[in-house]
């Protein structure tokens, strides 16, 4: 007959040597272990029953805490603001938890918030320069008399395909955060500048020339 207080013991064990000597689940670890100890100084799986208590809701708790704190340190490296916001709120709020129904509702209205923010926190469709080059190469093409009224009306199209690529940006976000309005200014931020791969006098002068367009 299999002793499963014995298989239960070794399991609880292994558990606890996974985050063993892991700085970045000492969290986990100290409860890991607290569990282990319980249960290894249990004479039968009823007796560990008692002793375990609220011990897997904290354990749920410690591991929701070592988790983000990875992450905010990541995100805070990176400079991703609105992502490191999220997991230092999730990692504060979680310290006050102790049911792990109401750690798991948390932590999911945290991430639904956080969804929100990314789609507020864009810079699209800024980003694709394509439309602003093809203006400017309407507008300063070298071309007869005669077609430069053409010319001019391409451009005019460029700048309003400009438009109406902001303006469906901006109804669609709205439908998920009502009053969003894009800010220009968050192209300077490190998260999104990273990712456009330009000179800043190139950035800069896009930047403006969109301004213009959108006023």
């Amino acid at each position: 007959m299999k002793d499963y207080l014995k298989l239960y013991q070794e399991y609880y064990r292994l558990r606890m040597l996974r985050y063993e000597g892991n700085h970045d689940y000492t969290n986990s670890y100290n409860c890991e272990k607290e569990i282990y100890e319980a249960i290894k100084s249990c004479q039968s799986l009823d007796e560990f029953k008692t002793k375990l208590g609220n011990l897997n809701g904290k354990n749920a708790v410690a591991l929701v805490i070592d988790q983000y704190t990875i992450r905010y340190r990541f995100y805070a490296e990176m400079e991703e603001t609105v992502k490191a916001g999220c997991c230092k709120r999730i990692t504060e709020k979680a310290k006050t938890i102790s049911n792990v129904t109401d750690l798991m509702t948390m932590v999911n209205e945290e991430e639904h918030q956080l969804m929100l923010s990314l789609t507020a926190d864009t810079i699209h469709p800024f980003e694709d320069f394509v439309n602003l080059e093809n203006m400017e190469i309407w507008q300063d093409a070298e071309v007869p008399e005669k077609y430069k009224s053409q010319y001019k009306e391409l451009a005019e199209k460029e700048k309003e395909s400009i438009s109406e690529k902001f303006q469906r940006q901006k109804e669609a976000v709205r439908n998920m955060v009502p009053g969003w309005n894009f800010s220009l200014e968050l192209i300077n931020e490190f998260r999104h500048r990273r990712l456009l791969p330009y000179s800043d006098e190139t950035v800069l002068r896009n930047k403006l020339l969109t301004e213009q367009i959108l006023k």
